[in-house]
């Protein structure tokens, strides 16, 4: 087995998570980043687009799951983890990261996350 790491850093894009009335109307930024881990000793071998992770499918993923509103982070990291699992049994593990870049706190701060690792 040859350990292979798909690291996609840091998707930006408008959501509406939270649990703030504001939050579910405007929205808010947030990133996202994802690593899977998976068996890559047959594509790297065979050279074939067919035997790899499609990352552009993972991408896709969290975009179609950040459409969905919800008022926790965690049920968002969940979500998509979920998704990715579902979509690419051959994962064998990875991480789902979720940063709302500017939470609605009274505090100066540059971001919030919520992480998952598996």
């Amino acid at each position: 087995m040859l350990k292979g790491y798909i690291e996609i850093e840091r998707i930006r894009l408008r959501a509406c998570h939270g649990v703030m009335p504001q939050e579910r109307r405007v929205g808010n930024i947030f990133e996202v980043s994802v690593t899977v881990c998976y068996d890559m000793e047959r594509a790297a071998a065979t050279d074939d687009v067919n035997c790899a992770i499609d990352y552009s499918r993972v991408t896709q993923i969290v975009v179609e799951e950040m459409q969905t509103p919800a008022d926790l982070l965690e049920t968002v990291v969940a979500r998509i983890r979920e998704r990715i699992i579902e979509t690419f049994p051959q994962v064998l593990s990875g991480s789902v990261k979720v940063t709302k870049v500017t939470p609605p706190i009274a505090v100066a701060l540059s971001s919030v996350s919520v992480m998952t690792r598996w």
